[in-house]
């Protein structure tokens, strides 16, 4: 063996391929922000610039050495170029391309509103970029046999080999302090869909998501109207006194039945007086009913009736007509549907674009709470403003 060993060693050619140093490695990703990584055995110090190149400002620069890391932090879209010189010469240069790689792109809210409004926008991604996009929300069956190109993943569950990583979300640092390391602009002033567009780095046009509806049967045979009072703050109600049984007498009138879907009971004391008392002549579907169901209801109605809530954008995804009764927002925070805003200019309006809603407080109206202008917006919408929505919506006069 010796010698067989010996023969085959004098038998190898000698290429004599010179002798490489080590190097050091650069490593970028913008996984939670734009990330550089200097790795390797070389002893030198680097001068890094994370740059906007759609503006040509840079973000953030700092002064790194070898087996060294720096990351900005700003975790929103931003179109980077990292550049890294050494003693003055650039040494290696990245442009942000996630074509064929994988992004992944998660919903932070589980509210029904929040994700139907926010999810189409991570196709949207998928579509501008070209690459492998997973994506997780807290309503995966809604989406996932319409977005087959899409990768879906249960909320909390590790994803590896990422080459960028976005949250979409309202991100404060506090209460009413809106973390602008996360976000661009204030989400309180802009349509909801926005804040998805926003961190996207997309341009915003309203774009309906696609959900998979069940394949339950129409269960009223008549024709009828959905409606949806409720919210989960007082402020977002139609708080004009009576305004909802005149809409429902007004409806039956017309040959309509109404059906009443809120997951708040009726019949329930302290709900019904939010909506000025026990409603007569509906259809009592309130209560703890999946969601499936509710999707059928609206699905076969011939108009939905309902105020800033996710169920008003449920019916919106759906495809139901929506008249949308709200005066604590301005219309342009929610969808493209017939808007029921209070016309008389010197009535308050839209605190919720211009104030933190403080979830604690069921009374909020941050500029007359306790006063007789409390919820203004809303008392000012009288039932013939709703009755003229209805006509054009139902064509019924």
């Amino acid at each position: 063996m010796k010698e067989v060993l010996i023969q085959e060693y004098s038998n190898t050619k000698i290429l004599n391929i010179p002798y490489k140093e080590p190097q050091n490695i650069f490593n970028v990703n913008f996984v939670d922000g734009a990330f550089l990584e200097i790795t390797g055995p070389e002893d030198k110090e680097y001068k890094v610039f994370f740059i906007d190149q759609d503006t040509n400002q840079v973000l953030h620069s700092t002064t790194i050495n070898n087996n060294m890391w720096s990351r900005t932090n700003i975790k929103y879209f931003i179109n980077w170029l990292v550049q890294v010189y050494c003693d003055n010469e650039l040494v290696f240069e990245h442009k942000f391309n996630p074509e064929g790689k994988r992004v992944y792109i998660h919903l932070d809210s589980k509210a029904i509103g929040d994700t139907l409004a926010w999810f189409p926008y991570v196709d949207e991604f998928r579509k501008k970029w070209n690459c492998q996009t997973i994506t997780s929300t807290f309503h995966n069956d809604w989406f996932k046999q319409e977005y087959s190109e899409l990768e879906f993943i249960i909320p909390g569950t590790e994803v590896f080999d990422l080459y960028a990583m976005y949250s979409i979300g309202w991100h404060y640092e506090s209460d009413a302090v809106v973390n602008y390391n996360k976000v661009p602009r204030d989400f309180k002033t802009l349509n909801l869909q926005e804040t998805s567009t926003d961190i996207l780095g997309l341009q915003y046009i309203e774009v309906v998501p696609k959900i998979t509806l069940p394949k339950g049967e129409r269960t009223i045979k008549e024709k009828y109207v959905v409606i949806a009072p409720h919210a989960s703050a007082h402020a977002k109600y139609w708080n004009y006194p009576g305004g909802w049984q005149t809409i429902i007498n007004h409806l039956n009138k017309k040959g309509y039945k109404v059906v009443m879907i809120t997951q708040e009971p009726w019949g329930d004391s302290w709900h019904d007086s939010k909506l000025g008392g026990t409603f007569k002549n509906i259809i009592n579907k309130t209560g703890d009913f999946p969601i499936e169901e509710r999707m059928i209801d609206i699905k076969y109605a011939d108009a939905f009736i309902g105020v800033g809530s996710g169920l008003s954008w449920l019916a919106w995804s759906i495809g139901t007509p929506v008249i949308l009764i709200s005066g604590f927002s301005y219309p342009h925070t929610e969808f493209k549907c017939t808007r029921v805003f209070p016309k008389n200019p010197s009535v308050c309006t839209g605190c919720f674009n211009r104030e933190w809603l403080n979830p604690g407080d069921w009374e909020w109206c941050p500029d007359h709470k306790g006063t007789p202008r409390q919820f203004e917006c809303t008392k000012s919408i009288t039932p013939n403003m709703v009755i003229g929505a209805l006509q054009e919506t139902l064509n019924i006069y």
